[in-house]
């Protein structure tokens, strides 16, 4: 059989839907492809919303570590800068004390002077009293109340210091510190007065005013000034040598 028959019998054995399917232009199959667009676009829209989602979530991650950790060091430089502020302060208590133990160190080595220097060999003061131009002078180490100061020198047959002249002003001085003296008034529109009676020259020493109405005198490094004398300090007692 020949070619032309062959082709003959295709054409002939063809239905007529088979043929239009093969006469259909190329073209249109072409045009049915785009009923899939949506549904490819919806498919990439999700996965750069995937995509913005796995980022914003790996940001995230990467940035809040980054925040305790900066919340962490400003923490810790508070802490530093409150220990700074309490070791500044320490060190201006230190300094305080430093300088407070060293005057009393002072103190010390010159009342010990003084008792090597001025100590009768006769022991002509009680025991623990110092002994300077025919006077026993005797600094307590309690703390009482201007009248209970009183009170214990004249149980030691002695009173609260009165001071007679410059000399003895210059020796009481340097022993001085926050002790009661004999020196009081009756009230704030009263006149200073020794406990003894005598008058009180402002020649000799300046009573400073702490507070109105103060009545009571302490002594502190060569300064007078006026106190509550229900307050508590120490005191000078002095009597005459035997």
């Amino acid at each position: 059989m020949s070619d032309e028959s062959v082709s003959f019998v295709d054409l002939r054995f063809h239905t007529p839907a088979e043929q239009k399917r093969k006469q259909r232009p190329k073209h249109a199959r072409i045009t049915e492809s785009p009923s899939s667009s949506p549904w490819l676009l919806t498919v990439i829209l999700g996965l750069l919303c995937l995509a913005l989602l796995v980022t914003a979530r790996v940001w995230v991650a990467m940035a809040l570590p980054a925040s305790h950790e900066m919340r962490r060091q400003n923490e810790e430089l508070i802490q530093k800068q409150a220990i700074l502020k309490n070791l500044t302060q320490l060190k201006e208590t230190l300094k305080n004390c430093t300088q407070q133990r060293d005057d009393l160190q002072a103190n010390n080595r010159e009342l010990s002077n003084v008792v090597n220097r001025e100590g009768d060999k006769c022991n002509t003061c009680p025991e623990g009293w110092i002994q300077h131009r025919g006077k026993c002078y005797h600094f307590t180490h309690e703390r009482s109340s201007w009248q209970k100061s009183r009170e214990y020198c004249s149980s030691q047959g002695s009173r609260l210091l009165r001071i007679e002249n410059k000399e003895e002003l210059d020796f009481i001085n340097r022993l001085a510190c926050f002790h009661w003296i004999g020196l009081f008034r009756t009230g704030a529109a009263s006149s200073w007065m020794w406990e003894d009676g005598t008058a009180y020259s402002t020649d000799l020493l300046q009573v400073k005013k702490k507070e109105p109405g103060e009545s009571c005198v302490l002594l502190n490094a060569g300064e007078a000034s006026s106190y509550n004398c229900t307050q508590r300090y120490r005191c000078i007692c002095m009597k005459r040598a035997d």
